[in-house]
């Protein structure tokens, strides 16, 4: 499926925008086991996924940016191939 650049760009704003909103959970779930006693290694494994998360979502927001570059055309079909050869 083909998007155009306008939702490309709004996809990869959202990618960005999530991925550091998980970013900063991530720093607060962090915060939030150093104080907590006996749940602080849950909270800890819950900061891990939230930061691996916001890292993927940024990854993507990368690469959705990096598939707006313009590239030249290649054609896999070539019709001059189906022409019988001339002598």
């Amino acid at each position: 499926m083909r998007l155009s650049r306008p939702r490309v760009l709004v996809r990869a704003a959202l990618l960005l925008v999530g991925g550091v909103f998980m970013l900063v959970k991530a720093l607060e779930a962090r915060r939030a086991a150093a104080d907590a006693g006996s749940g602080a290694l849950l909270l800890q494994r819950v900061a891990l996924v939230e930061a691996l998360v916001g890292i993927l979502a940024l990854g993507a927001s990368a690469m959705a940016v990096l598939a707006l570059r313009g590239r030249k055309r290649t054609h896999s079909l070539r019709l001059r191939d189906l022409d019988p050869p001339r002598r």
